[in-house]
């Protein structure tokens, strides 16, 4: 938790720490593969991440190629109630982004905001089938850990978040309320203190699992 609040400000060294606890927790816990497996699907997150970042550019295709994406993944998860509001988000924006375009107006840069909901909905969906993908390679393996419940609501509350910041966009560029900017500037703040979170969850299942550990050598 200290580590998180140390790093505010300082995205890249709380990314590095990030990255530094989910190596040392799949290395201490690599005989659970329950906390192995939670551990590889925020991996897999922050490299589908780092791909999307590379490859989404403000072209018309890229983004008619998100938003069809961003439909298609709404209505797979559609048992997944943010899937409704992720869903509402990306029609709203594809009419915004349509609009802009026939004004030929600079538009606001908000598909990355879209890929990150689609993002977080596949997220939940794999730890909520995570338990199951596990005794489907691993027999009677699975279970469900304190992780899974956190990462669950956390990024429950990241989507909301940048649904919030989707529009906030929109009503400056559509409706003229150049002033809101509330979620704006309280955005990296906000998605610090849910890193922050997450850190603390795996530091505390990693001593968790550690002291079990100790306690049956």
């Amino acid at each position: 938790m200290l580590f998180g609040i140390a790093t505010f400000g300082n995205g890249l060294a709380f990314d590095r720490i990030y990255i530094i606890l989910l190596i040392f927790t799949g290395i201490v816990c690599r005989k659970d593969i329950n906390v192995v497996s939670v551990i590889i699907i925020l991996v897999l997150r922050m490299m589908w991440d780092l791909l999307a970042w590379n490859l989404l550019i403000d072209e018309n295709l890229v983004k008619v190629t998100l938003y069809l994406t961003a439909l298609y993944v709404s209505y797979y998860l559609r048992y997944d109630w943010l899937a409704k509001i992720v869903a509402t988000v990306v029609i709203v924006a594809s009419a915004s982004e349509l609009y802009w375009y026939s004004i030929n107006y600079s538009a606001p840069e908000i598909y990355w905001y879209i890929w990150i909901m689609i993002s977080n909905l596949l997220i939940r969906y794999l730890v909520f089938c995570r338990v199951s993908f596990v005794d489907k390679y691993f027999p009677n393996a699975g279970e469900s850990v304190n992780l899974d419940w956190v990462i669950y609501k956390l990024y429950a509350v990241l989507t909301v978040l940048q649904a919030a910041m989707v529009f906030e966009y929109l009503s400056r560029h559509l409706i003229g309320f150049n002033d809101v900017l509330f979620v704006y500037y309280s955005y990296s703040y906000v998605v610090h203190i849910i890193g922050t979170i997450i850190i603390w969850a795996i530091f505390t299942e990693n001593y968790k699992r550690l002291i079990l550990k100790l306690l049956k050598a």
